[in-house]
């Protein structure tokens, strides 16, 4: 059992101020599991993560799904993990808007500002457009304007500030399909009566831990079960309960999706 003579860096994408103090102590548990020495990363955007993924800067990645299929595209790293939220190894993709004085149903949209994650999020961007364009909805025309905020953090602040009127992200639910069990806004602070949700799609695959295709089977085996073992700070930092091997066709749904988004909306 070899040791890398280089840290290996673990990225992930967030804005909140306690990020890296988390993300220190995630890589101290999983640095201390796997016996591998770990550097943290923060990110800002998922085109920095790709990035520093593709030069090799980055070896273990914290990565939405359409992040993930973009390196595997590249050949670049392939997915190791999936997380597991609320027992689930996938989540939705909600629009929506304030409970108080917001649209109440998608006929309202028209000429509403939208605000979305990022044109690679699968729950803040891509899957919620596609579901407008479901509904008969152009969201080429739909809104008198668009705006990218990059985190689902940033999403939620705009719409329950009004500085959007709605906005896109994600949500998990659990025996109840109508209430969730975390969502973009709950990173804001806020509550589900405080916004009302306009329309859900899905299921969408859970964010991923891609690792860099130079990584040994050693150490993709090594970092597994260090995930595995994780405690509660994992929760704090990356939302999740746990983690699971993904079957082959955790990203299928997902994929086919990225294909009928690129066709656009249907005449």
């Amino acid at each position: 059992m070899t040791e890398p003579a280089t840290p290996l860096s673990f990225a992930i994408i967030s804005s909140a101020p306690a990020a890296s103090a988390l993300l220190d102590v995630v890589c101290e548990q999983l640095a201390g599991s796997a016996g591998l020495a770990l550097q943290p990363v923060v990110v800002r955007s998922y085109d920095k993560l790709v990035a520093a993924v593709r030069d090799g800067q980055v070896q273990i990645a914290w990565a939405p799904p359409l992040v993930a299929l973009e390196l595997e595209r590249d050949t670049k790293a392939h997915v190791l993990l999936c997380s597991r939220r609320a027992g689930r190894v996938d989540y939705s993709s909600v629009l929506f808007a304030r409970r108080d004085g917001g649209p109440a149903s998608l006929a309202e949209l028209r000429g509403k500002r939208v605000a979305w994650v990022a044109r690679e999020s699968s729950a803040g961007y891509v899957v919620p457009r596609m579901k407008l364009v479901a509904e008969g909805l152009d969201p080429a025309t739909l809104f008198a304007s668009e705006s990218f905020r990059r985190t689902h953090e940033a999403v939620a602040r705009a719409v329950l500030s009004g500085d959007a009127d709605v906005g896109a992200t994600f949500a998990s639910f659990g025996s109840d399909p109508a209430v969730p069990v975390s969502a973009g806004w709950f990173d804001a602070g806020a509550k589900n009566d405080e916004v009302r949700i306009l329309a859900s799609a899905g299921p969408i695959p859970t964010d991923v831990i891609a690792v860099s295709d130079g990584t040994s089977d050693d150490v993709r085996t090594r970092l597994a079960s260090a995930f595995a073992s994780l405690g509660t700070t994992v929760k704090q930092l990356l939302n999740a309960d746990g983690f699971e091997r993904p079957e082959a066709s955790h990203l299928d749904e997902l994929r086919a999706l990225v294909e009928r988004a690129k066709q656009g909306p249907a005449a």
